[in-house]
């Protein structure tokens, strides 16, 4: 559990836009940080969102999921290895 809680949450994202992308199933959108803030509020781990997220993909919620959010990488967070 120690892990869990190294794992990016929302509230540690302060940009205004948050980017999910998957090369697998070529998904790709862009989220306004305050709705998500709204409907999930700012403990939600982005691993977490990744789940919600991919939602309707066959892929989603499988190690096949490639779902990242790039803008993560760009803030400099980091999530979970795969």
């Amino acid at each position: 559990m120690a892990n869990e809680e190294k794992l990016p949450r929302l509230r540690d994202y302060k940009g205004e836009k948050i980017d999910m992308a998957c090369h697998r199933c070529e998904r790709y959108g862009i989220y306004e940080r305050k709705s998500l803030l709204k409907k999930f509020g700012a403990s939600v781990q982005f691993v977490d969102l990744r789940r919600v997220l991919a939602i309707g993909c066959d892929n989603a919620g499988t190690a096949k999921c490639e779902a990242h959010f790039p803008c993560l990488l760009s803030a400099n967070l980091k999530t979970a290895q795969r």
